[in-house]
This record gives structure tokens, sequence and C-alpha cells, in this order.
């Protein structure tokens, strides 16, 4: 939720510099001279659980139910591609990659 909060308050703040800029501005223009937007709205995405041993659970809209070892692998791409940079996205992919060769006990590297 704060996720979609932020991008929403930045849509409304970036909007509102433009609005200074052309006072015609957007189009929801009221008689009293102001700017108004819409109110937020939240929109549910799914959700998803760890069960352990590589497999995951997951409930996405649409009333759609998923277990298993592909569930994972979804969980995966959504989380690698919500990463901020390409670098950071490097990482995780490869420490995936190397707890998958080498499992969890590092001490063996």
């Amino acid at each position: 939720v704060a996720a979609q909060q932020g991008s929403y308050l930045s849509r409304c703040f970036n909007r509102l510099e433009e609005c200074k800029e052309n006072p015609e501005g957007p189009r929801r223009f009221r008689a009293s001279g102001r700017h108004t937007f819409l109110p937020f709205r939240y929109k549910h995405f799914g959700q998803f659980a760890p069960l352990g041993g590589e497999q995951a659970a997951a409930e996405l809209p649409g009333d759609w139910v998923s277990m298993g070892r592909s569930t994972q692998w979804l969980w995966y791409s959504v989380y690698a591609s919500k990463q901020v940079s390409w670098r950071t996205r490097t990482l995780v992919v490869s420490d995936w990659t190397r707890r998958f060769i080498f499992g969890r006990d590092s001490s063996r590297i």
C-alpha cells in the first residue's frame, strides 16, 4: 500500500508543479479555481507466501490461487523485477544461483 501511495503522491506533486506553470491545468478543474485530484485508490496485486523447500503459494487477482515450484519461480521473477537498479537485480539473482548450486551453508565455499 505504501509504495502505491508514494507513487500517487509523486504524481500529484508533479502535476501540482505543472498546474502552477499552466493554470488551465488538468481535466478536473472546479469553479473554485483550484485543481483537484482523484482520491487515492489501492489496487491489490496479490500475495506470495514461501512454504519452504523451494515452494511458494500465491493468491493473485481474480481469485487465482497457485502453489508449488512454479509459483516460487513466479515469485523470484516478480521480486527481481521490483529491484531498484540493474546492479541489485544482478546481485539478487547471483545470490539465488549461488544458493541453488552450493546450498545455504556458506562455510563450504
